[in-house]
């Protein structure tokens, strides 16, 4: 697992957990600041402190799986103070795992060892089906687009197996199968019945196997000097 050096100090501003661990007045400690929860496969840091050091001293950081299988993911080796902070891969989990960060620093006498548990978290993609407006006619043609994002709000490009619409009896009217966005986004279209029924229809997408929704109504109405009015039937 690669590990890339930041060599500028980076305050994190996601719950930390802390190892600080102290020797004699005059003795070496450390301490290693670390998100509680990592997203899986993200590039993860962590940032680690060496301070009073009395010798040459290493600094191991590993990560010990639920199988015990440990990672190294820094080394570092010095006789004076340092701040650093480090980038590492976050291993791929399915939903969540929790594992240990394992701190070792060693030398010729000092010697200290810590533990403590991260979480690393699989997040879902974001699905939003959007709708250019949330009443029609019938008649009206309903123009709506699909967006796909990941944990960070980054569009994404995505295959949906099926999209479909439904009416208020949920009574499938139309539908797309195997359709992909273009450029992080799927705009498609549906023209109602001039004798579609008024009640509220639904949008779905199907992504994997996950369904997102979204709900428009059918209605009959005017528009009078700027204002819709719905026409009595």
């Amino acid at each position: 697992m690669a590990v890339k050096e930041i060599c500028v100090w980076k305050v994190l501003i996601l719950v930390l957990f802390l190892f600080a661990v102290e020797g004699q007045r005059s003795g070496p400690s450390f301490m290693v600041t670390f998100p509680a929860v990592i997203e899986s496969g993200s590039d993860a840091k962590l940032c680690a402190s060496l301070l009073k050091p009395n010798e040459s001293l290493a600094m191991t950081v590993s990560l010990l799986d639920d199988k015990n299988k440990t990672t190294q993911l820094v080394q570092q080796r010095s006789s004076t103070e340092f701040h650093r902070c480090f980038t590492f891969q976050a291993p791929q989990v399915d939903g969540e795992s929790v594992q240990k960060l394992k701190v070792v620093v060693q030398g010729r006498v000092f010697k200290m060892t810590e533990e403590r548990k991260v979480m690393f978290r699989s997040y879902l993609p974001l699905t939003f089906i959007q709708t250019d407006k949330p009443i029609y006619n019938p008649g009206q043609t309903v123009n709506f687009r699909v967006v796909t994002m990941n944990a960070t709000l980054v569009p994404l490009d995505a295959m949906y197996s099926l999209v479909e619409v439904e009416d208020n009896n949920n009574n499938r009217i139309g539908q797309w199968t195997n359709v992909s966005s273009t450029r992080w986004i799927l705009q498609l279209s549906h023209e109602l019945n001039p004798e579609a029924q008024i009640g509220m229809y639904t949008l779905k997408a199907f992504i994997g196997d996950r369904e997102i929704s979204q709900v428009f109504e059918v209605k009959k109405y005017g528009l009078h000097n700027g204002r819709y009015l719905e026409k009595c039937l």
